[in-house]
């Protein structure tokens, strides 16, 4: 007898330090899932190709970063004729910045495996001092490594864009290594240490501030979550809406910025990342479900903290070099399980 026991004890520790598949039947809908202890991986973000804008397969991201999970991650222009194809959301990738979309709810990782669920607005403040006049000029950017799509913007180009330079429109001041190296027209290369500043409409009359060989700094403010968190996450991704939060079912769209009847009221294939209580990481999808029935499928999964996933043709899940819901097409951007060593 004892020696079943102790087999069975072995098995189980087995299992939870492994993670585990299941595909069953929640509140009438057939849901796959895969589940891991939260604490025997690290979760990162995994962008197509390594870079904002381009595309992939979810198997390719996996593969590429070694991960052992992987579900597909926020809405993206999936739809554009642009072989550009930016995400809509927030992200941090190993503790960068890649892209700004304050729309939703942001779900972020520190280097210890804390984790934050929240609604998050993000802004980017900088500063430039000349050194002959000994003056500070505030600048700002409302966005990053984004097409320039609108008739005014400061958008914050880094390493990180698909492309190896900036489009080719508005004004653009190129600062690397912390200082001001070019001001001009028209498109620029993008440095390893620094970033491209470009400007459009309105905008382009801050390019007054800055000077050749003047020094830069930004910093990057994170309002409505905990603050001190979210100034040291290391990954994080957006999408939403918040399902469940703290074990009860939240859904809100429209408050979140949601409008798109995909969102508000149809029913297609979804996917969404959940936390239990004991700290395990769930990661799901299901053929068809209105938002709300992700909700309570995610409850009653025993999602502590849940949040809707891009769906319809970008659902996907992978585990262990398979397919267990396989995408429509290419996507932007990955959450991925790596386990620990």
């Amino acid at each position: 007898m004892g020696k079943w026991v102790y087999c069975f004890i072995v098995a189980l520790v087995y299992q939870l330090s492994w993670g585990y598949v299941e595909e069953r039947v929640v509140k009438g809908t057939a849901v796959k899932m895969v589940r891991m202890p939260l604490d025997s991986v690290q979760v990162i973000v995994g962008l197509a190709r390594g870079k904002v804008g381009a595309t992939e397969t979810l198997e390719g991201i996996a593969k590429r970063h070694g991960a052992v999970a992987a579900i597909n991650g926020c809405f993206f222009d999936a739809y554009t004729s642009s072989p550009i194809k930016p995400p809509y959301h927030t992200i941090i990738v190993r503790g960068c910045l890649v892209h700004i979309g304050n729309v939703g709810t942001l779900l972020g990782f520190d280097q210890r495996g804390n984790y934050r669920m929240e609604r998050v607005r993000i802004t980017i403040n900088g500063k430039v001092n000349h050194k002959q006049k000994w003056w500070l000029r505030n600048w700002h950017a409302y966005f990053v490594n984004h097409p320039p799509n609108m008739k005014n913007a400061s958008i914050l180009f880094n390493r990180h864009w698909c492309q190896s330079a900036t489009p080719n429109t508005g004004t653009q001041i190129v600062i690397e290594n912390g200082k001001v190296t070019n001001i001009g027209k028209g498109s620029k290369s993008i440095p390893e240490n620094g970033f491209v500043l470009l400007l459009l409409g309105s905008e382009e009359a801050m390019a007054k501030r800055f000077r050749i060989g003047s020094t830069v700094r930004f910093k990057i403010d994170f309002t409505g979550g905990d603050p001190k968190f979210w100034s040291s996450v290391q990954e994080a991704i957006g999408c939403g809406p918040r399902l469940v939060a703290n074990g009860e079912i939240v859904v809100n769209p429209t408050s979140e910025g949601f409008s798109h009847p995909k969102i508000l009221s149809m029913s297609m294939a979804r996917s969404a990342v959940g936390i239990t209580r004991l700290r395990e990481i769930m990661f799901v999808t299901c053929r068809e479900a209105t938002v709300k029935k992700m909700a309570e499928i995610m409850k009653e999964l025993g999602a502590y903290d849940a949040m809707n996933l891009d769906g319809g043709a970008s659902s996907g899940l992978w585990f262990r070099g398979r397919y267990l819901t396989t995408p429509g097409r290419l996507i932007s951007n990955a959450l991925l399980l790596v386990e620990k060593r």
